[in-house]
């Protein structure tokens, strides 16, 4: 084989090698969000907490999240198994931002997070709630898929 062609081989390999690690980010947010999700870490303005009044950041509540931009929000809280009833989610693009609006144990959740990481397995975001406060919330994908 000429020393060209082996060139050839590497540069192949390689440009193939870029491609094939970001193939994640060649489908959209909507394409990637979709799938069951579970909040294992919560943090509040910069401290990682376990529990909160807010049930829809806490630690082990479920967020499934469907193509047809409706969604569901699922926590145990004081024993019980509790659902939104109302829910839905719209994603951006551009801005790499996702809108959450949601009804969760009596309480409205509407905001815009930024999303810092979204592949197939992991989901973080984050935001700041209409008093102040700062919210991370990192989930992890309990889809099969």
């Amino acid at each position: 084989m000429s020393k060209l062609a082996k060139i050839c081989v590497v540069v192949f390999c390689g440009i193939t090698a870029v491609l094939c690690t970001s193939c994640e980010n060649l489908f959209s947010i909507d394409y990637r969000i979709v799938r069951s999700w579970q909040i294992s870490h919560t943090y509040l303005n910069g401290v990682e907490i376990d529990s909160t009044e807010y049930i829809g950041y806490a630690p082990q509540t479920y967020y499934y999240i469907y193509a047809d931009h409706v969604m569901s929000v699922m926590a145990r809280y004081n024993g019980e198994y509790r659902e939104s009833s109302f829910a839905m989610w719209v994603a951006d693009q551009k801005k790499k931002t996702v809108n959450f609006q949601y009804t969760f144990y009596g309480k409205e959740y509407d905001f815009t997070a930024d999303i810092l990481k979204l592949n197939r397995n992991e989901f973080l975001i984050e935001f700041t709630d209409e008093k102040g406060n700062h919210w991370k919330l990192q989930m992890f994908s309990r889809s099969n898929y």
